[in-house]
C-alpha cells in the first residue's frame, strides 16, 4: 500500500507545473560478494579502485568502486556475514541505484502507474548522514533503488576484518 506525502500528491490532480522525476544519473550497481580479498582483486585488476565505504552494522558492509579517486561510483560491492535470514546471500547483482532529483515525486509518478515501493523512503541503516532511498521493481521484476540526489559516497572506516581485503 502506497503511504506518505508522496501518495497524497499521486491523488490530486495534475498541475502546469512539471514535476521533478529526472533521473539525475546512474549512481551504481550493487554487486553482492562472497569473498572481499578476491573481488577487491578482480576490479583492481580491470581498472577500478576503492573510494568509499559504508560501514552500516556488524557484518554489513559495502565497499564503493570507480575508476580514479574523486569519480563517482559505479560499482557497489555488498559484503553481508550477518545472520539475517531474509538476506540473499547469493552472489551476482543486487540491484541498480538511481540517483534522482526528487524522490517524493518520483514515487507519486510510479504510484500513478501501480508500482508500489518495497517500504517508505528511508535513510540506509537509520543514518541520518545519508540522503533518503527507496526501492521499487520495474515491470520484469528488477529491483532499482532510487537515491534521493545528491547522495554523498560514505567515507567510514573500514571495518577491522576488511582492512587487509581493501588494502590491496
Amino acid at each position: 500500500m502506497v503511504t506518505g506525502a508522496w501518495r497524497r500528491r499521486a491523488t490530486t490532480s495534475p498541475t502546469s507545473r512539471r514535476p521533478r522525476t529526472d533521473v539525475t544519473r546512474l549512481h551504481h550497481t550493487n554487486i553482492r560478494i562472497l569473498n572481499a580479498k578476491r573481488s577487491l582483486a578482480f576490479y583492481r585488476a580491470i581498472g577500478l579502485q576503492h573510494v568509499g565505504t559504508a560501514a552500516l552494522g556488524p557484518g554489513y558492509t559495502l565497499l564503493y568502486l570507480a575508476g580514479a579517486p574523486g569519480d563517482e561510483p559505479t560499482i557497489e560491492l555488498v559484503v553481508n556475514d550477518t545472520d539475517d535470514p531474509e538476506y540473499d546471500r547469493s552472489p551476482g547483482a543486487g540491484h541498480v541505484g538511481l540517483e534522482v532529483e526528487d524522490l517524493d515525486q518520483v514515487l507519486t509518478a510510479l504510484a500513478a502507474l501501480g508500482v508500489e515501493p518495497e517500504g517508505p523512503p528511508s535513510h540506509p541503516a537509520g543514518r541520518a548522514d545519508l540522503n533518503p532511498v527507496a526501492f521499487v521493481r520495474d515491470p520484469d521484476g528488477v529491483r532499482v533503488e532510487l537515491l534521493q540526489a545528491t547522495w554523498r559516497v560514505p567515507r567510514d572506516e573500514v571495518p577491522g576484518v576488511l582492512v587487509e581485503a581493501v588494502s590491496g
